[in-house]
């Protein structure tokens, strides 16, 4: 017996050993595929917020204000259409066709129409790219959760860094429309979009996206587009260098404001987050000197010789600063040092 014993002992740790091993591969397996499903859900949830008919109420909680919306939206024949309609504070109703936006403030007897590619209510979650956020966010499951009489799933992004905030989405189980969206710092809600009603109609008839205003005598107000092009128009070319982590160039477009005077606009995304840059002469207006904050949304920016730079996104202040702060002429020497 006593002889017995160490051999049982060492058959014993190495068939646990063999256990372990077989565990482990079946745990990193699991994770794999936990990883797998979790990017399908969001890239499920991207999908629906573009393609979706639904109609609801959502309340919009920003630095300590609340305000609630009615939002009415579908995509019918490649065309996606949006309503929204403040039940709060001062009257407005924002109506969206494709990229063609008009704003409606009736209390001023304004139009406001302009273009904008990226936009609706749930505008940054059509945005995300759950292939390209693995290397920079930790995504991961915290279980069903019930919001407006509807089950969802809550799905945790939080930033492996201090480039980003994180997210926290509430996907619906049935639809994949995100019925909250939580952006988070430190643990700390920036920002909450959140259904507390919703429905999804077979089908939403057109009068429904029409103005609730009679908008007859309103002055109007057109807004210039940024045309997106190949190859910029101005000589004076920039680019960007020693990006944050992650952060791509994802569009490059420009728009005359004078005759001889160009905006060059960028768009630079991680996969979930966007920040935009904006180069123009310097004096077209006064100049953004430093850093400004407001809410969520951080901006950084300086005069380099004749030409102003603003950067603007919902991330963190050090983020629009070192892309501020990294945009060089095309004859400028692309390596420079900066502190993050």
């Amino acid at each position: 017996m006593t002889r017995a014993l160490p051999a049982f002992l060492l058959l014993f740790f190495l068939t646990a050993l063999s256990a372990a091993a077989q565990a482990a591969d079946g745990e990193a397996s699991a994770s794999a595929e936990a990883d797998g499903s979790l990017n399908a859900l969001l890239a499920e949830a991207s999908e629906a917020v573009r393609s979706e008919t639904y109609r609801g109420i959502i309340v919009y909680l920003r630095e300590g204000q609340l305000d609630t919306l009615r939002v009415i939206h579908r995509r019918r024949d490649g065309l996606e259409q949006e309503r929204l309609v403040s039940l709060t504070g001062q009257p407005r109703e924002v109506i969206r066709r494709g990229g063609v936006v008009t704003s409606i403030l009736p209390q001023n007897k304004v139009v406001l129409i302009s273009q904008r590619k990226h936009d609706g209510l749930l505008g940054s979650v059509a945005q995300f790219s759950a292939d390209r956020m693995g290397e920079h966010y930790r995504v991961s499951d915290m279980g069903q959760r019930r919001l407006a009489d509807r089950v969802g799933r809550l799905i945790s992004i939080e930033p492996l860094d201090g480039y980003r905030y994180g997210y926290r989405m509430l996907i619906d189980d049935e639809t994949r429309l995100p019925l909250k969206l939580d952006l988070i710092s430190d643990n700390n809600v920036l920002e909450q979009l959140m259904f507390t009603q919703v429905e999804f109609p077979k089908s939403i008839d057109d009068d429904e996206f029409e103005p609730g205003y009679d908008i007859d005598g309103f002055r109007v107000v057109k807004h210039q587009a940024v045309q997106v092009e190949d190859k910029p128009v101005p000589e004076d070319a920039w680019k960007p260098t020693d990006l944050p982590p992650g952060f791509e160039l994802a569009e490059d477009g420009v728009r005359r404001v004078t005759e001889s005077g160009f905006v060059r606009q960028m768009l630079f995304t991680d996969g979930v987050a966007a920040v935009s840059a904006f180069i123009a002469p310097a004096g077209l207006r006064k100049p953004l000197e430093g850093a400004t904050t407001m809410g969520a949304v951080n901006a950084y920016g300086h005069v380099v010789e004749d030409t102003q730079i603003t950067v603007v996104g919902e991330v963190p202040a050090r983020t629009v600063k070192r892309i501020a702060e990294n945009l060089v002429r095309e004859t400028q020497s692309a390596s420079r040092n900066v502190s993050p």
